[in-house]
C-alpha cells in the first residue's frame, strides 16, 4: 500500500465548520475535491479512510439533530456512511452504509438497515470510515460497546477516471452540523 493523499480540511484552534438549519432535505454542505479526473485507472484499487469528529453539544442534546453522511463521489454517484447523533441510539446504529446521486442534494439516497443499535448510549463525536472503493464495500467504527464496527456492501461502483471528491451532507433541512475537523487519507495497491 502506497499512500497517494492526505487531506487535512484546515483546522484553526477552538472553531469548526457549523452548518445551520436550511431549506432542502439531503443538502450538500461539502465538496472537496481531492484526485483529479484522469489521474486514476478505473481498476485502481484504493482504500480511503476518513477520519471526523462532530460537534457533541449539538447532538448531544434531548432537541439537537445532527445526522451527518461522509462519503466520497466520482462526481455522479456517492457512497459512504450516514453517521446519528445520541437522539436515534434507541432505534438505530451510530453509522450505516449509504449510496446515492450526487448534487447540490444527495438524491436516489439508498441506506443499509439502520440496525444493531449500540448498548452504549454516549454520542463518541468520531468517527472512522474505510471504504474500499474497487470491492464496493466499507466499514465504520465508533468507540461504542468497546468498539462498535459496521460493515457496508455498495451496490454502485464509482468510476475512479472521473476523479474523488470528498461529500458530506446533511439528513434533514432541519438538522445543524459542527465539524470539528475531517482526515482523509488514500492509498493505493500496488498488487
Amino acid at each position: 500500500m502506497h499512500p497517494i493523499l492526505t487531506v487535512p480540511v484546515h483546522q484553526l484552534p477552538n472553531t469548526e465548520l457549523a452548518f445551520n438549519a436550511g431549506a432542502a432535505n439531503n443538502a450538500a454542505l461539502l465538496k472537496v475535491p481531492m484526485i483529479s479526473a484522469g489521474d486514476l485507472k478505473v481498476s485502481s484499487s484504493l482504500t480511503i479512510e476518513i477520519t471526523v469528529a462532530n460537534d457533541i453539544s449539538i447532538g448531544g442534546k434531548p432537541a439537537g439533530d445532527s445526522d451527518i453522511k461522509y462519503g466520497v463521489s466520482d462526481g455522479t454517484r456517492f457512497i459512504g456512511f450516514q453517521t446519528m447523533d445520541k437522539n436515534n441510539y434507541h432505534d438505530h446504529a451510530p453509522c450505516f452504509g449509504t449510496e446515492g446521486i450526487s448534487g447540490p442534494t444527495l438524491s436516489s439516497a439508498r441506506q443499509e438497515a439502520i440496525l444493531p443499535k449500540p448498548s452504549d448510549s454516549f454520542y463518541p463525536g468520531q468517527f472512522v470510515f474505510n471504504l474500499k472503493l474497487n470491492e464496493r464495500w466499507g466499514s465504520c467504527y465508533t468507540a461504542h460497546d468497546g468498539g462498535f464496527v459496521r460493515t457496508a456492501s455498495y451496490n454502485n461502483r464509482l468510476a475512479l477516471s472521473k476523479g474523488l471528491t470528498l461529500e458530506v451532507y446533511k439528513s434533514d433541512k432541519t438538522e445543524r452540523v459542527g465539524i470539528k475537523f475531517i482526515k482523509v487519507a488514500i492509498t493505493q495497491d500496488d498488487a
